[in-house]
């Protein structure tokens, strides 16, 4: 599926699973990784400052084993970026979005992921984003981490 000029349009994926945001969080690091090791560009979107600081430090802490060089800015010379601003950078590849609301630039994302847990006001908030997105014929895929196995 094409958006004109040779682009691509966004794909949207939801992840679903059981916990709170701190597991949200774990989650984005965990797919924050799988990108990087396939050579994708990412951009963690947050709310505010004081969760990029948190991202920040669980981006160095969440697995012994892992290193992803990141920066807390949407910079040209990282591959991984974590912001709460309005300036995307030259990131295009991946979008995951930890904030509320997507933001108004996410189109410009090859892939864009929204986190769904456990907390009845996200779940309204995702499913609106999800309505919004299939009413202007994004692909969509749902992957319901919460179910074992």
């Amino acid at each position: 599926m094409s958006a004109g000029a040779g682009r691509t349009v966004t794909h949207v994926n939801f992840y679903k699973l059981s916990g709170d945001f701190d597991a949200a969080l774990v989650l984005a690091c965990r797919l924050t990784e799988k990108a990087f090791q396939q050579g994708l560009q990412v951009l963690l979107y947050t709310p505010d400052e004081a969760t990029s600081r948190q991202l920040d430090e669980l981006l160095w802490s969440f697995k012994p084993s892992a290193f992803l060089p990141h920066a807390v800015e949407a910079t040209p010379a990282s591959d991984i970026a974590i912001s709460h601003g309005d300036d995307p950078g030259e990131h295009h590849g991946i979008l995951i979005n930890l904030a509320d609301e997507a933001p108004g630039w996410f189109s410009r994302f090859e892939k864009t992921i929204e986190i769904v847990y456990d907390e009845q006001q996200v779940i309204d908030s995702k499913r609106e984003r999800f309505r919004f997105y299939k009413s202007r014929g994004y692909p969509l895929q749902y992957h319901d981490l919460s179910k074992p196995e």
